[in-house]
């Protein structure tokens, strides 16, 4: 991949400062100003969100910028690397081998999935049934499904094989992997959309994107309509929400609820986020500050691990957190819109004081990692595209400590390691790059 001269990367959206702010905003804006009347409506929920608690939401979201902010300004001397580019042009077998494995990791979790439904009685005609709207045929496919931990977790393994197929076509300008690329996303699309497991689109296109777009910018190829791709973006996040919503409750209820599907639609979607937030306030008005007896929530990946879970933090403090969050839920708030906000969430873990430096952290480690990003630094390439997946969704989600996140920080964190320890034995060429450079 060859750079221009004089660049200056420009892309405003990748920016995590700007990006956490528009959809901090814009969330943030919709939870507050909708009235209470609406939310009853639309969402059968109470309004919780007020004036006396709207800093819930303001103080991290101040944190979280002033840290990336301040990650902008202490990294302005980080130079330039090429060590993925240049392994990927002159250790293209090594590459192309880590890829393979990664999709071989991804389809083995894909059968082992298909082969529990298939166990638990999936068929043919369940799958049809769903096809044709007919009502409750969704949950029915839900109800067969059991997550058997640490196997079904190898469907994530799709995400660096993602990242690194995308990355090696740029670089190489080939379509090697195109196929394997294309039953990875449909793989992913039915699963998202049987099993309403929206983020999981998110997780291979939004970073398929992100390394598109920015390998091309830094080439000095036009892309048109650049500066309004989050505009494009949410348009067609809405269509994908919309097919996953079509044949999960559509069909079978809201179609004899409200006036058009686009209306439908709408509603819902920003619905998810703005319930969140106002789920996420709720929880701390009935839980208050500090609630968990040891971090749960933003060490949710350790507690989701092999051998361990909610049961295993019960034994050792006590408390359940989800069983916590589900009777305030069940008892004040509405089961159906149980996300619970991301960015308040380590309010449970650390109280105010904690939380707010757990989001000065996360703002400094994101604007580190789009600095080393820009940069073409190996971690930065590929763990950023990813990363911005949880920016976009921490009004909803905190999927930085998430269990689906973990297997595919696990690898990007090892493949860096590797590439970088093992950098003159993969390559033969740094001497040559540091003269050129």
């Amino acid at each position: 991949m060859k750079e221009r001269e004089g660049f200056k990367f420009s892309i405003w959206w990748m920016n995590p400062t700007f990006i956490f702010l528009m959809v901090i905003g814009i969330v943030t804006a919709g939870a507050y100003l909708i009235p209470e009347s609406s939310y009853v409506s639309f969402y059968r929920v109470d309004k919780f969100i007020n004036d006396t608690n709207i800093w819930y939401i303001i103080l991290p979201a101040i944190c979280f910028v002033a840290g990336s902010i301040l990650a902008s300004l202490t990294t302005k001397g980080v130079k330039k690397q090429h060590v993925l580019v240049d392994t990927m042009i002159n250790r293209e077998s090594f590459i192309k081998n880590a890829i393979k494995l990664l999709f071989a990791f991804t389809l083995f979790g894909y059968i082992a999935w298909f082969a529990i439904m298939v166990k638990n009685g999936f068929s043919l005609g369940l799958f049809m049934n769903v096809l044709s709207g007919e009502p409750g045929a969704i949950y029915d496919i839900t109800q067969n499904f059991e997550k058997v931990t640490g196997v079904t977790s190898f469907t994530n393994f799709g995400i660096p094989f993602t990242i690194l197929a995308v990355y090696y076509q740029c670089f190489r300008n080939k379509k090697t992997f195109m196929p394997m690329l294309a039953i990875v996303v449909v793989l992913t699309l039915l699963r998202s959309i049987f099993f309403s497991e929206r983020l999981a689109i998110l997780e291979i296109l939004v970073p398929a994107l992100v390394i598109w777009v920015s390998v091309r910018h830094k080439q000095g190829k036009k892309i048109p309509l650049l500066n309004i791709f989050p505009v494009i973006g949410v348009a067609v996040l809405v269509l994908f929400f919309g097919l996953g919503e079509y044949f999960r409750s559509w069909l079978s209820y809201y179609v004899y609820v409200y006036p058009s599907f686009w209306e439908f639609i709408v509603t819902r979607f920003f619905g998810y986020y703005v319930t969140a937030m106002n789920t996420g306030t709720l929880y701390i008005q009935q839980l208050g500050f500090q609630s968990m007896p040891f971090p749960y929530f933003t060490w949710e990946w350790l507690w989701s691990f092999p051998g361990l879970g909610s049961g295993t933090y019960f034994s050792m403090f006590g408390t359940q957190p989800e069983m916590m969050l589900n009777n305030v839920l069940e008892s004040m708030g509405n089961p159906e819109f149980n996300n619970p906000s991301g960015l308040l969430l380590p309010y449970h873990d650390y109280g105010v004081l904690g939380a707010s430096v757990f989001w000065v952290v996360m703002g400094f480690f994101s604007g580190l990692l789009f600095t080393h990003f820009k940069q073409g630094h190996t971690f930065g390439l590929i763990m950023y595209p990813i990363w911005m997946v949880g920016i976009l969704e921490v009004p909803r989600y905190l999927y930085f400590s998430s269990g689906r996140f973990f297997p595919c920080w696990i690898v990007l964190v090892a493949f860096t390691l590797f590439l970088h320890y093992n950098r003159k034995r993969l390559t033969s060429w740094h001497t040559v790059r540091e003269g050129q450079s």
